[in-house]
């Protein structure tokens, strides 16, 4: 799969104002799809063309690394069957595990994963100190968070949403409506 980068992600890499890329775009000088809400989206081997041509220098994060989905839950059997469900569906994708809060914790401190998905109630750390965790480290901060929880409510869903979450889904959970909610993050 080819990862699809935002005019703003452009930008970012690059350290210019996203109208310059937006500019890139519409004068054909740069390769790019909308998206069905008009959203500019350009492969990175686009990109790739581009700088070279252009002779600008090419910053390291285009570099094609693989998807990076962290799977967080205490139940070491529903930590597998969302990795093998992702893995199934996305064999590309690096899938890293971690079986408690303090686990993921260790595991953040050295990936930078692009997608979480955590469960709420652990022991020690749960879910909504490990969401707090994500959002306030520098690399881990442009993650997609899913929060999952088998206590659904209103008052858990506003808490981790606050926290950072993206998302609270119920489990059981609806492995498509995840797989979905994966692809969607790792578009953006």
């Amino acid at each position: 799969m080819t990862k699809a980068l935002s005019t703003f992600a452009i930008a970012g890499m690059l350290h210019v104002d996203p109208g310059s890329v937006a500019n890139w775009i519409d004068q054909g000088l740069l390769k790019a799809h909308r998206t069905p809400g008009g959203h500019r989206r350009v492969a990175a081997g686009d990109l790739e063309w581009f700088l070279r041509k252009h002779e600008m220098p090419i910053p390291e994060e285009l570099y094609s690394s693989p998807t990076q989905v962290l799977v967080v839950d205490d139940e070491p059997a529903i930590t597998q069957m969302i990795s093998q469900t992702i893995k199934a569906a996305h064999p590309e994708y690096e899938i890293l595990e971690a079986h408690d809060g303090f686990a993921a914790g260790t595991v953040l401190a050295t990936a930078r994963p692009d997608v979480v998905v955590l469960d709420l109630r652990m022991p020690g750390m749960d879910g909504f100190a490990v969401c707090q965790v994500i959002r306030a480290k520098k690399n881990t901060s442009h993650a997609h968070v899913i929060a999952i929880t088998a206590h659904p409510s209103p008052e858990n869903e506003h808490r981790i949403i606050k926290c950072g979450a993206n998302v609270c889904l119920s489990k059981p959970l609806d492995m498509e409506l995840l797989l979905r909610e994966i692809e969607t993050a790792v578009e953006r």
